[in-house]
């Protein structure tokens, strides 16, 4: 791939920024600005000009990292294509923290190139005014100096990241069908909605489709602890909002939700998308609020019915021994981590409910089918040891 950057240097860079124009090429993800221009507004910098590559700061899911595990070496040519461009005084790549292996993977071909890597997100209060790449951006421009650069826009529906047409609807993309929300571009939307989407709308590259077996509010959750730890916590708008956030989340699948807390998620929300500096604090606050306004039906299931419609929270599920099939034999007994099964041989077994961890191995274990789980109300049942056959409701 040393060819690329020989080839861009040959094309020289009137040519290469016209070839870039004529193409159509944009930043990638969140910011897409004409890439010709971006060029151009890095060149004319005072002092020094870096250039500054990676996932757009918001993108925790890291789909589209694939791209760079699959085809490093473009990659890191299209970064170099650009390092030249603007006559960069240095290149820096920015893989997740805990991207170790790919990090060592990548490292004798970035030392090639004279790229850096960092295991950071990218510090946009410092780099301003260079040139900030999308990894995918870097790729489609080596791809073009090569002439093999088609338009398109990755995405990834569980089995694989694939190009498509920007326009593609997204219906065309992933079946709806039963489909209770579809997350991308950062937030959550409707099935009807997301029927009015595109591909390109899917800016992380990421489309998700829950069903009635998954819950909302567990989700977003799961997705802001993830925004959490990737936050550098310089913003205190973010670091702070996105603890208060994820925890009111928490606190809701733990049935410990009050409804104050939908007003003040809102409250901590909607500023944090102009009082934060990069996306982490622009876009994860989207997935709280579009979870709220979109599914306040499902939020007022847990703290006004106590219950999770999903059956998806452990805290409004109950795991019981049905006293009229439990035949006491003890398998349960066995595989319970908590230690949390009273019983013994010919007596039905009973679970101390404070204890149950609800790993729902028991309901495995037992072969009678006798260890139920229900988001309902718990039946009558036995509060000591009672012989099989002998326990009456009344």
């Amino acid at each position: 791939m040393k060819a690329t950057v020989e080839n861009a240097k040959q094309l020289g860079f009137a040519a290469l920024l016209e070839k870039i124009k004529a193409a159509g090429l944009a930043e990638y993800g969140l910011v897409p600005a004409p890439l010709d221009e971006k060029i151009y507004s890095a060149c004319a910098k005072e002092g020094d000009v870096y250039v500054h590559a990676g996932l757009n700061n918001a993108d925790v899911d890291r789909v589209l990292l694939a791209l760079l595990k699959d085809d490093p070496e473009t990659v890191l040519a299209g970064i170099a294509v650009a390092g030249n461009l603007v006559g960069a005084a240095a290149k820096f790549l920015y893989l997740p923290e805990d991207e170790k292996e790919l990090t060592d993977a990548v490292k004798p071909l970035a030392e090639e190139y004279k790229i850096v890597l960092v295991n950071d997100i990218i510090n946009v209060r410092e780099s301003e005014g260079d040139l900030i790449l999308h990894i995918v951006t870097a790729k489609n421009l080596a791809d073009l100096v090569d002439g093999c650069y088609e338009a398109g826009v990755l995405v990834d529906t569980g089995d694989g990241l694939k190009k498509t047409a920007a326009d593609t609807k997204v219906s065309d993309l992933v079946n709806l069908d039963g489909a209770k929300a579809v997350y991308l571009g950062y937030q959550w939307f409707t099935p009807d909605e997301a029927k009015e989407l595109t591909a390109k709308d899917a800016t992380s590259g990421q489309i998700c489709v829950l069903t009635d077996k998954e819950c909302i509010v567990c989700e977003t959750q799961k997705k802001l602890l993830k925004y959490r730890k990737a936050s550098c916590g310089r913003c205190v708008f973010c670091r702070e909002g996105l603890i208060q956030l994820e925890y009111e989340q928490k606190e809701i699948t733990m049935a410990r939700g009050k409804g104050a807390m939908l007003d003040l998620a809102k409250e901590i929300g909607e500023p944090m998308a102009y009082s934060t500096l990069c996306t982490v604090g622009q876009e994860s606050a989207k997935i709280a609020l579009s979870a709220i306004e979109k599914f306040g039906s499902e939020y007022d299931a847990h703290i006004k019915k106590n219950k999770c419609p999903a059956g998806v929270c452990a805290a409004f599920v109950h795991i019981y021994i049905d006293p009229n099939t439990c035949t006491g034999c003890g398998e349960c007994m066995d595989v319970c981590p908590a230690d949390c099964i009273e019983g013994k041989p010919n007596f039905i077994h009973m679970i101390d409910e404070f204890e149950c961890t609800k790993c729902g191995k028991c309901i495995e274990a037992c072969g009678d089918e006798a260890i139920q789980m229900t988001s309902g109300k718990l039946p009558k049942l036995p509060n000591r040891l009672v012989k099989v056959g002998k326990f009456k409701k009344h």
